[in-house]
């Protein structure tokens, strides 16, 4: 039997990191085609996963990188994947296959933090035995070619791509990318006339703005149910998916909120909140606005009281005020066809919003002026602007995790 044979299949999985046991718990995939797919078996947690594998001799190696969370939790989730490297001898023919388990940092080699043990899928879906005696030891040689082998197959992580590095600003905010034309003329036409022909605002004192992703709760009533995004929106999400700003399987943008601004509208600063994964793509149509980040402030480190309850006044999530007199830490004039980009930092911890004004004055805080051929001093008067914020709404019980 060749080891493709042999390793290809489901398997139960149990990982352990340092002292914790069964860190990672769940079904395991492996494909002849070399690839392979996790998906959790507890209860308590939501996660996924996907890879590759390979193998050297009587060798196997295979990587995984695994995004998984509490579905209880009300922090914040990691900003990326975790990523894992296992190493072993081909599995036996019956029992327990057991191996090295490895940690993989960005930018860093393998760290033996554990082992794995796992055996065949069953019906009853019977987890391995620990078995304490070690793994057999794993010839070095074979170990270095397969390290080779998958470092050819790893991708990067969403957003840390080469080609997202000339459009990063950098500040003391980080995590923040600006595209300028990310769409054409006649694609931001195009797009409006969609969205005057489709969407049933609701109207706020703020704005008007139209959700798409989500409907009603689902049976347990812990998250929203999934709806499938229109047509136009889910090439967008491609799009997206395909500039690795979101991971099609582990994070896939699934929510999508319309907002219509008449000039002299706005929002209030906030911040998203612990409901989506840390990161926001916004696309802007029609007219120009300035987009202001603030300061992170103390009061916003606890996160039990933000994020998952609505400020009616401000229509924006709730959060502590912010100090009377603060100033934005970072202001970017978002042009029509434009694409921004926050995440990590700049989505946990930093408050955006946008003034309600009819024009607005250039300033030497807005960050991109220049590039864009304005000056200090310059007016800008406001037109009705639309934006998309394209998110990952997450799920938070099973019955909705991947509908």
């Amino acid at each position: 039997m060749s080891v493709a044979t042999q390793t290809a299949g489901e398997w139960l999985f149990r990982c352990s990191i340092m002292q914790c046991e069964d860190a990672i718990m769940g079904r395991v995939h492996f494909t002849e085609a070399g690839e392979l797919v996790y998906l959790t078996t507890q209860e308590e947690l939501l996660g996924r996963g996907v890879g590759h594998w390979t193998w050297e001799g009587d060798v196997i190696g295979f990587q995984m990188d695994i995004f998984q969370y509490e579905v209880t939790s009300t922090k914040h989730v990691q900003a990326e994947p975790h990523r894992f490297r296992g190493f072993a001898m081909a599995p036996p023919d019956i029992g327990v296959w057991v191996g090295e388990w490895h940690f993989q940092a960005f930018q860093q080699p393998p760290r033996l933090v554990g082992r794995f043990h796992a055996s065949r899928s069953t019906p009853n879906m019977q987890l391995p035995s620990l078995i304490q005696k070690g793994p057999r030891d794993v010839p070095e040689a074979a170990k270095k070619a397969i390290m080779a082998k998958l470092d050819k197959l790893t991708q990067p992580f969403p957003m840390m791509q080469p080609s997202w590095v000339p459009h990063h600003l950098a500040g003391q905010i980080q995590d923040v990318h600006y595209v300028r034309n990310f769409l054409e003329a006649r694609q931001i036409e195009e797009f409006e006339k969609i969205i005057d022909m489709t969407c049933d605002w609701e109207k706020m004192s703020t704005r008007d703005t139209q959700e798409f992703g989500s409907s009603t709760q689902c049976p347990c009533g812990r998250s929203l149910l999934r709806v499938a995004l229109l047509p136009w929106q889910a090439t967008m999400v491609d799009v997206l998916s395909t500039l690795g700003v979101f991971h099609p399987v582990l994070f896939p943008a699934n929510s999508i909120r319309l907002n219509s601004y008449k000039p002299g509208q706005g929002i209030f600063p906030h911040m998203d909140g612990p409901v989506y994964f840390p990161r926001a793509a916004i696309v802007s149509l029609g007219s120009h606005c300035l987009f202001d980040f603030y300061p992170r402030v103390d009061s916003d480190d606890d996160e039990d009281k933000r994020g998952f309850s609505w400020d009616r006044d401000k229509e924006v999530p709730s959060a502590p005020e912010l100090p009377p007199g603060t100033q934005p830490e970072l202001t970017i004039l978002l042009e029509p066809g434009s694409l921004l980009v926050f995440s990590g930092d700049a989505f946990v911890h930093h408050r955006h919003g946008i003034n309600a004004v009819e024009e607005d004055e250039i300033g030497p805080q807005v960050r991109n002026a220049k590039d864009i051929g304005l000056c200090a001093g310059d007016v800008l008067r406001r037109q009705r602007r639309t934006s998309l914020t394209i998110r990952h709404l997450l799920p938070r019980c099973n019955c909705s995790a991947f509908l």
